[in-house]
Formats: C-alpha cells, structure tokens, sequence
C-alpha cells in the first residue's frame, strides 16, 4: 500500500503539462500528429513541398524535413495509410505469441509435464509446410509460460485406467447409487475407511538443496533401501464412538490374502459392536 505522502492528488488548477519532446527528437517523442501526416500527403500531392514557405518552416522545425515526408509518402503508397507504429517501451517481442501462443496453452493444459522439446515437436506438427516456422529455445518458451500466468511446481499422475468409460462408470456409482452398488445411502458414522502404505527410510531423502554457484549440493544421510514398512490402517466415521484398526509388518507389500484377513478381523470386532457399519477401501 502506498502511503499518504505517496499517494497522487490533484494538480491545483491550471498546472501546465511538461514540455513534450520534439517528433523529430528520435525516440523520444511522441511522433508527428496524424492531422500533420495528412497536411504533408496533401503538400505533396499538389506539388509545392519546394516552396519557399515550407523551406522556412523546416528551418525553425515546425513542419516534418523532406526525409520525413519521403517516408510519409513511401508508407502510404506500400500500405495505404500513414498511422504511426505503436510504441513498445524497446522491449523485445515474444518470440511465441498469436496462434502458437494459443496452441502453447492448450498444449499445457492437456500435457503439463510435456519438456521444451515436446513443446517444439507439437508446435512443428501443428505448423506443418510453413516456412516462417522455426523452433524455439527453452527460454523463449519458459518466459512465454511465465507471461501466461505458468509457474513450476510438483504434479501428480492419474492413470489411464481412471479415465475409461467402465471405471467411470464404477465411480459414479459408487457415490450415487444405495448399497451395494453404492454408498449413497449410507451414513458417515457407518462407513470405515482403510487404507494402506509402504514407508522406507529413502523416501525420507530430500533431493533438493541451495549451494553457492558451481558448488554440488551434498550432505550425509540414508542412500541404500532400508527396510520397508507397511501398515494397514482402518478407521471409524463415528465421531460419538471412534475405533482403528492397524497392522504392520515389514518386507512384501500387501497381498489379497492379507488384505482380506485384515477385513475379516475387523468384521468380526463389529459383529458385537456396530452390526451395520460398512467398510469402505
């Protein structure tokens, strides 16, 4: 937040403009008005540009010199109008930018873990038998994404399999339709959820770190797989009476056998206690 000596007020009334660098200042003006580019086509048009009276004009720099007046007639002849260019701060343009722009962002949409010569690839294929078409760094393309609002950060993976009509059947199902097709009838309290998980030390290691410039980012800790530890862990949605249910072991992962055992426990722990409750993995 800016604070009030910072902050812009209101000029007191009749504070005159700063004085405005002349067009022919090189840059830093703001070019000639678009009434004085159409005077100079209408003095050339009727032939008098080497009048006595426009000499003396360019002289004390009020009227546009005879290369600016050349331009002015070579711009309208090639293109049919003499507006002037718009002003771009002497910043460079984008090296992506109109349809492969837009081809970026879609692409980043469908593939957000694509690398810089994915992104080329997908761009050549979409320009194909264009000869303007050339690839592209991947600093052109990173700064691109960052100007579209793109930043980097950890993604997940879901499976193909998620995406087929049959398990997105399964899926809607499961939430929409009543028991046992479903949970939709089914109340919180009732339902169980379990889950299982594998823990080593490696999955400890962090894999990144900060050094200095040219130096490798090292430090001592676990290299080689430990033991594996796995744990099956169940627990109640009921608040009023909270339960779980856990079983550990170490080496294999969790088998079908030993997944069904471990439900089969729990089951009969119900069986005497909550004779509705339902088990949801």
């Amino acid at each position: 937040a800016k604070m009030p000596h910072d902050m812009e007020h209101r000029p007191p009334l009749q504070t005159r403009k700063r004085a405005a660098p002349h067009p022919s200042a090189g840059g830093r003006g703001d070019g000639y008005s678009q009434d004085m580019r159409d005077l100079v086509i209408a003095v050339n048009n009727a032939g008098v540009s080497n009048h006595p009276i426009f000499d003396q004009l360019r002289a004390l720099r009020v009227f546009p010199s005879t290369n600016t007046e050349r331009r002015h007639v070579a711009l309208q002849n090639t293109e049919g109008h003499i507006r002037p260019c718009r002003r771009t701060g002497n910043n460079r343009a984008a090296a992506l930018r109109d349809r492969n722009l837009l081809l970026l962002a879609l692409y980043r949409i469908t593939y957000p873990k694509a690398t810089s010569a994915e992104i080329n690839a997908f761009l050549y294929r979409a320009n194909y038998g264009s000869i303007t078409f050339r690839f592209h760094s991947p600093s052109q393309i990173s700064e691109t994404e960052t100007w579209i609002g793109l930043t980097r950060k950890r993604g997940s993976t879901t499976a193909y399999q998620a995406l087929l009509p049959i398990n997105k059947l399964r899926r809607w199902a499961f939430w929409n339709l009543p028991f046992p097709y479903g949970i939709a009838d089914i109340r919180r309290q009732d339902m169980i959820d379990l889950d299982e998980c594998g823990v080593e030390v490696q999955s400890a290691d962090r894999h990144l770190g900060k050094s200095y410039v040219g130096k490798r980012v090292k430090q001592t800790g676990p290299y080689q797989k430990s033991t594996k530890y796995n744990l099956l862990l169940a627990i109640s949605g009921d608040g009023a009476n909270p339960r779980r249910w856990r079983d550990t072991w170490t080496g294999e992962g969790t088998t079908g056998l030993r997944m069904i055992e471990f439900i089969r426990r729990i089951l009969m722990r119900l069986d005497q206690v909550r004779p509705s409750a339902v088990i949801v993995s």
